[in-house]
């Protein structure tokens, strides 16, 4: 019996500078199901679901909404075919109302050129109302809970004529509670007839929420399952059954001393809970875990970017007082090397050589006036010891390749003399090339005695670079591993649910 679809997407390849993103994908939505797209982070999941909401063109492959196949790829005619889609990073305007964010791209007209804010404000309302939402239309996007902003989206997607909702890490900043409410108003919208493509790496929201999984692993399909023949077991394999790279070589020594302590950690903003930790000279120490798991968050904590209201960071034997400031944590020994380079590690506007010497210029220059010759010597060692490809370096960091801009982010806290380094996804989006030179510089720094903590969501990154693991659920660590005993299975179930019948191998 043929089966009419709301979408099908039929052998679909995306090809980036170097990469193939997707390869010969297939995909299909039938009206009023929940379709579950799971995969490692970087499997291409979103990047096939940005080619259906039209943000990018395939380059090759069929597409085919109830039937019709469409050949232009752009957001406005994924609207007109009745695609919607919420971005894991919202799109509200911080700025503007409520009201004004749900309906700001058809907002209601009056005297042909006004616009009627009375009638938006009311279906603002009535809309919110009807999605049993207690949120204030007037208020403005950025003083309304995450959880709130993540329903005021769907409300913004639901005021065109929605058909498919595409839902990007939905869950990743709310509660149980928060997650449930979100769970009734997908059953409402499949109740419809509108079809619901759910992305997620949390595997206890599956049976609950989900009526078939399609399974992805580095840019392929992997197979799609209903979710009633399917267990964690099997779900986990599919996702990770791969070989680890051999990209890692690591000249392992005994650690030496405590570098780094991290006591009994609490944070209400971040909702980290009762975090526990710590890392010694001489060892790399992974942190792994899902999307919303914490990670980051934790990183900030501990450099003091964001604040924490328990608990104690010990630093190089010192206990870190809990007002100190980033600054005063740079200055005690201790780097952050963001996972955004772009946005928090880098002026792209700026040389490379004012980049490295950013973070150290009170070291460089103690008594207040620039040292030229002194910052030239400090940005001429790491050019040439990470290997910073460029004609000088008076070049601007936005003409870098991301592996050379990487090495930067890298260099300009070298330059500050850390003792201690928490690298967050030290290799995303570059070549496999700079991957092997920064894994080299890791191994280096730490024969030296310095002490990483690396933050990664590439479980052989992990497995390959760490001496021990801690995994990370739901903010708070719920497993340390040594990297001798961990594989991705192990690592990836307890970060999605905990051990999956832990006992069994002692029983």
């Amino acid at each position: 019996m043929e089966t009419n679809y709301l979408i099908e997407m039929q052998h679909i390849t995306k090809i980036f500078p170097g990469v193939k993103a997707l390869d010969d994908i297939n995909f299909t939505l039938k009206p009023g199901e929940v379709h579950v797209l799971l995969g490692e982070n970087g499997a291409g999941k979103s990047t096939l679901m940005k080619v259906l909401a039209g943000a990018y063109t395939p380059d090759a492959g069929t597409l085919l909404a109830e039937g019709r196949e469409i050949t232009r790829f752009d957001p406005i005619t994924a609207k007109k075919n009745g695609i919607g889609i919420i971005y894991q990073e919202f799109n509200l305007v911080p700025y503007l109302s409520v009201a004004e964010n749900i309906y700001i791209d058809h907002m209601p007209p009056k005297m042909g050129v006004l616009v009627d804010r009375k009638q938006m404000h009311q279906q603002a309302d009535k809309l919110l109302h009807d999605m049993k939402m207690n949120v204030d239309a007037h208020a403005l996007a950025s003083e309304i809970p995450v959880a709130q902003q993540q329903m005021v989206e769907v409300a913004k997607a639901l005021t065109h004529d929605l058909k498919v909702l595409i839902m990007d890490e939905p869950t990743a900043s709310l509660s149980e509670v928060e997650i449930q409410q979100l769970f009734e108003i997908v059953r409402s919208l499949t109740k419809q007839g509108i079809g619901v493509i759910y992305i997620s790496h949390r595997l206890q929201e599956i049976s609950q929420i989900g009526d078939r999984i399609t399974i992805m692993r580095d840019g392929k399909y992997i197979c799609t399952k209903d979710v009633k023949d399917t267990s964690p077991e099997e779900i986990v394999k599919l996702m990770v059954g791969r070989e680890i790279v051999d990209l890692y070589h690591r000249n392992r020594q005994k650690p030496g001393e405590v570098a780094l302590k991290v006591e009994h950690l609490y944070s209400e903003k971040e909702r980290l809970s009762d975090v526990g930790m710590e890392l010694r000279r001489g060892e790399i120490v992974g942190l792994a875990g899902l999307v919303g798991a914490g990670r980051t968050e934790l990183a900030r904590a501990i450099f003091h970017v964001d604040p924490y209201e328990k608990g104690d960071v010990t630093l190089l034997g010192k206990l870190a007082d809990k007002k100190q400031s980033p600054r005063d944590m740079i200055e005690r020994g201790l780097s952050l090397i963001p996972e955004d380079r772009k946005r928090q590690g880098l002026s792209l506007i700026l040389p490379i050589a004012q980049n490295i010497v950013m973070a150290s210029l009170s070291k460089i220059n103690p008594r207040g006036w620039i040292r030229a010759a002194a910052e030239k010597k400090c940005v001429d060692q790491y050019i040439k010891e990470l290997n910073v490809i460029t004609p000088s370096s008076e070049q601007l960091a936005g003409n870098l390749s991301g592996g050379n801009q990487q090495k930067v982010v890298l260099a300009k806290w070298l330059c500050t003399k850390a003792e201690v380094i928490i690298f967050d996804e030290p290799t995303r989006g570059i070549d496999v090339g700079a991957k092997k030179e920064i894994y080299a510089f890791m191994d280096e720094l730490v024969k030296t005695g310095k002490a990483i903590l690396m933050i990664s969501s590439e479980l052989p990154e992990i497995i390959g670079m760490s001496d021990r693991i801690y995994v990370m659920r739901d903010r708070k660590i719920v497993k340390e591993l040594q990297s001798n005993e961990a594989t991705q299975e192990m690592i990836i179930s307890y970060a999605m649910e905990g051990a999956i019948e832990e006992e069994r191998q002692d029983g």
